[in-house]
């Protein structure tokens, strides 16, 4: 009876029977998104992101680990055990480096305006809507790329006075602090608000709209004017300039951004289209943060399964005759090596 030798080979059937059905899982997971992030995409108002050249490099790395761990199999085949260590070590190290740069892509897409709950246009922060500054007896004006003062974009000297005074303006239109005060170092002397063009006076470290103490409606709005300044948004929740870091589409074709207006094919939207835009929520942020979740997911399954077969290749674990470990972990990040690539060539060519 060969019974131990049947046994190894039942085990590695099962073992990679449910790699399979794994896979297959994560696939049809990516399948249903893909599907509905391409009829949503069709239907409505899309933001598309210029994605980080970090996502490149991510990319680079995770096939070059992909072909340290083929190496590192066809090492281990010939029982090279110190070489397996060491490939496998390599590509445990690659999948770190690979995670570093999938982080640093994804911050920048965060900072740039990737939010699950943010509508597209931002209504309530937008320069000029109801608040607006004037910066030593000058209005500071917004093109819907700059701010500018006396004709030309403001200095780097005049920004950073200005993100001071919008932090000040934060902590004394904060809603959710009641015993919030505004404490203004320069104002009335540099800087002066207006809501809706008319001056704000301040006096007692309160803030005043003719007579009237701003209210917790106008606190708010300040706080998301101030909030908007010092993330660097003007029309839009996103951050960056129209057409290079970001840009919308409708239904398929792309709608331009002149002057503070909206066109398609050169005609401006229309007053529904308009409302629409106004109120909807960026869709396109939503489902690409679920592309995420799920990718980070998977992907720390993987970094664990380098990890184990690195561990139990320094154990001596693995031999030419037992290194099913390995193999199975090797498949499994050759997938997801796939996945990502598709992901990244999806959201470049459709996103």
């Amino acid at each position: 009876m060969s019974q131990p030798v049947f046994d190894h080979e039942v085990n590695a059937k099962v073992k990679k029977n449910l790699l399979k059905f794994g896979i297959f899982s994560i696939i049809m997971i990516f399948a249903g998104l893909t599907s509905a992030y391409i009829v949503s995409r069709g239907s409505e108002f899309w933001v598309e992101f210029v994605f980080p050249s970090e996502f490149m490099s991510s990319t680079i790395v995770i096939i070059l680990s992909s072909v340290v761990l083929f190496i590192a199999g066809k090492a281990i085949k010939q029982n090279k055990q110190r070489l397996t260590k060491t490939l496998l070590g390599l590509a445990f190290g690659m999948g770190v480096l690979f995670c570093y740069f999938q982080a640093q892509g994804w911050n920048q897409m965060f900072d740039r305006g990737l939010t699950i709950r943010d509508n597209i246009i931002n209504q309530t922060g937008k320069y000029g809507q109801f608040y607006s500054i004037t910066y030593q007896t000058k209005e500071i004006t917004f093109d819907g790329y700059d701010l500018i003062w006396k004709g030309a974009p403001i200095t780097p000297e005049i920004q950073k006075e200005l993100d001071t005074f919008c932090e000040e303006l934060l902590v004394g239109s904060n809603t959710r602090n009641a015993g919030a005060t505004f404490k203004l170092s320069n104002y009335g002397t540099v800087f002066i608000l207006k809501y809706v063009d008319q001056v704000v006076t301040y006096a007692n470290d309160k803030l005043y709209v003719g007579a009237a103490e701003i209210d917790a409606v106008k606190k708010d709005r300040l706080y998301r004017f101030a909030e908007s300044l010092l993330n660097r948004r003007g029309d839009f929740m996103m951050s960056g300039k129209y057409g290079v870091d970001f840009k919308i589409n409708y239904k398929g074709k792309p709608v331009t951004y002149e002057n503070r207006n909206f066109y398609i094919d050169g005609k401006l939207l229309k007053a529904l289209q308009l409302s629409e835009l106004n109120g909807l929520q960026n869709k396109s942020s939503q489902y690409t943060l679920m592309f995420i979740v799920v990718h980070v997911a998977h992907l720390i399954f993987g970094l664990i399964a380098l990890l184990v077969i690195w561990i139990r290749s320094i154990l001596g674990s693995y031999s030419a005759e037992n290194y099913l470990g390995i193999q199975l972990g090797t498949i499994y990040w050759h997938f997801l090596g796939i996945l990502w690539i598709y992901l990244y060539a999806f959201l470049i060519f459709i996103h």
